[in-house]
C-alpha cells in the first residue's frame, strides 16, 4: 500500500514539474507585440474577378481580432502595426458529377497574401500566403446556386481570418 502511494505521488510530481509546454495564444501575442499593442487593417486589394470579397474578408478579420486577446484593431493613424494584403485568387471548380455527367458539387477556393509591419520602422513582422477551400452543392436553380456560393465564400473568409490570426500570433 505504501509503495503504491509513493508511486502515485511520484507520478503526480513528475507530471507537475515536467509540464506539457502548453501556453495560450494570448500569452504569445502579449510577449510578441506587448500588452497594449494595436493594429490597423486596411481593406485588402482584390486581384480576383469576384467583387466584394475584400469587404467580407475585412469584416471577418476585424471580427477575429476583436474576439481574441492580443492585438487590438484601431485606425491607421494611431496603430502600432499594420496588416495589409491582397486577395490573389478566387476559383470555383467542379469536383463531383452525377452518373449523367451533371455537376453535383463544386469547390470554391480563395488565396490571400498578407504582411504585418511595425509602423515605427516599417519592419516586416510576418509575411505569408494562405488558401482555404469549401465545398458547395450544385443546383440548377441560379438563385440557390448563388446562395450556396455566397455561404461558401463566407466560410472561407472566416477560416482565412482565423488562420491569419493564428499564424501572426504563433512562432511557426
Amino acid at each position: 500500500m505504501r509503495t503504491a502511494l509513493l508511486s502515485l505521488l511520484l507520478i503526480v510530481l513528475s507530471a507537475l514539474f515536467s509540464g506539457c509546454g502548453y501556453h495560450s495564444i494570448a500569452q504569445d501575442s502579449q510577449e510578441r507585440f506587448g500588452e497594449a499593442a494595436t493594429v490597423s487593417i486596411p481593406i485588402f486589394s482584390n486581384k480576383t474577378y469576384k467583387p466584394n470579397l475584400e469587404n467580407i474578408l475585412l469584416n471577418d478579420l476585424i471580427g477575429e481580432f476583436a474576439r481574441r486577446n492580443g492585438l487590438r484593431v484601431v485606425s491607421s493613424e494611431v496603430s502600432d502595426y499594420t496588416l495589409s494584403g491582397e486577395l490573389l485568387s478566387y476559383g470555383k471548380s467542379a469536383i463531383a458529377y452525377t452518373g449523367y455527367d451533371i455537376v453535383k458539387e463544386y469547390r470554391a477556393t480563395i488565396t490571400i497574401s498578407a504582411t504585418l509591419r511595425k509602423n515605427s520602422n516599417q519592419k516586416v513582422i510576418w509575411r505569408g500566403q494562405l488558401s482555404w477551400s469549401q465545398d458547395l452543392p450544385a443546383s440548377s436553380d441560379i438563385a440557390i446556386q448563388q446562395n450556396s456560393e455566397d455561404a461558401a465564400i463566407q466560410v472561407i473568409c472566416q477560416r482565412l481570418a482565423q488562420q491569419l490570426y493564428l499564424k501572426i500570433n504563433q512562432d511557426f
